[in-house]
């Protein structure tokens, strides 16, 4: 018989949510010792919680080895319908408590350089003006974080997005352009063909591999050089000072263009396909500051293009 006492809803003397929590957590982060890093309890915790569901339900809900655990077919599905269950109850408890007016709480976000620096922080800024209560972490470290393991809400990430486990939506497209100063090209030869480039001082950002677009295929140039950098900032003022050529994205550079500082080269063999990305993981409960904070953002750029 159903009871409700305490604000839990109690099956006998067990409140029915007990290991509920802890079951979704290691299904979401795929371990008992993730689940407790993220729910800040001990791992002995989480799994005795949920050897007692298990035993309440009679169902095995994980296969484990010395080395992983995976859901079993019941454990899927209950899952799945823990998930939609759970989703209403936030839902449910965000419309009473006005979070839906006034949403609060973290989000983390993974970003670098000038795009994130001098665009997306600003719009973020906004959004932080219209919802106070929300608070903002952005990690501008360059390197490709595990959005699920460092516990990051989202990302922007620049290029072309490979097929992964995370959701990415384009926030705008972003034009390359190969660009040299006038004393670096005066004391060596223009470039008119890409795989000429491989015979000059090259300034590299993350990979060496630059895309052209030949003949109407994409081909990639292998290039060297002897400076190499993931700030693009780094890479523009080496470019400035003579150094090399470096492939930077057209809108940090276009003041420099623009007077003269710096000269465009092989504009068309460029490739058009590259964009800044808004990533973040597939979860099915997302909470609803992050998710107001991906639709203004996606907003926000969809206006100015």
């Amino acid at each position: 018989m159903n009871d409700i006492s305490n604000n839990y809803i109690y099956i006998g003397n067990i409140p029915m949510w007990q290991g509920l929590d802890e079951f979704l957590h290691v299904v979401e982060y795929g371990s008992f010792t993730q689940a407790a890093k993220k729910m800040d309890v001990s791992t002995s915790h989480i799994s005795r919680q949920v050897q007692q569901l298990e035993a309440r339900l009679g169902s095995i809900l994980f296969q484990r080895t010395t080395r992983k655990i995976n859901l079993t077919d019941t454990g899927r599905e209950y899952a799945v319908k823990l998930k939609a269950i759970k989703q209403e109850l936030i839902d449910a408890n965000n419309q009473l408590q006005g979070e839906q007016r006034k949403p609060k709480g973290l989000i983390r976000i993974s970003g670098a350089g000038e795009f994130m620096a001098a665009q997306v922080a600003p719009k973020i800024a906004e959004f932080v003006t219209d919802y106070p209560e929300v608070e903002i972490e952005i990690d501008f470290n360059n390197r490709n974080v595990d959005l699920v393991e460092e516990g990051f809400d989202l990302a922007i990430r620049f290029g072309r997005m490979q097929d992964s486990n995370l959701i990415a939506r384009p926030l705008c497209p972003r034009f390359m352009t190969l660009v040299a100063s006038p004393t670096y090209l005066k004391h060596n030869s223009t470039p008119t063909q890409p795989i000429q480039l491989q015979q000059h001082n090259c300034l590299i950002a993350m990979g060496n591999r630059w895309r052209f677009n030949v003949n109407n295929e994409v081909q990639e140039v292998k290039v060297t050089g002897n400076w190499r950098s993931s700030h693009p900032r780094s890479l523009l003022g080496a470019t400035l000072a003579g150094l090399g050529i470096a492939h930077l994205a057209a809108d940090i550079v276009d003041e420099y263009v623009a007077t003269g500082q710096l000269l465009t080269i092989l504009e068309e063999f460029q490739v058009t396909d590259n964009a800044s990305w808004l990533v973040y993981p597939r979860k099915d409960l997302m909470p609803y500051r992050v998710r107001l904070l991906i639709e203004y953002l996606l907003k926000s750029f969809s206006s100015e293009m």
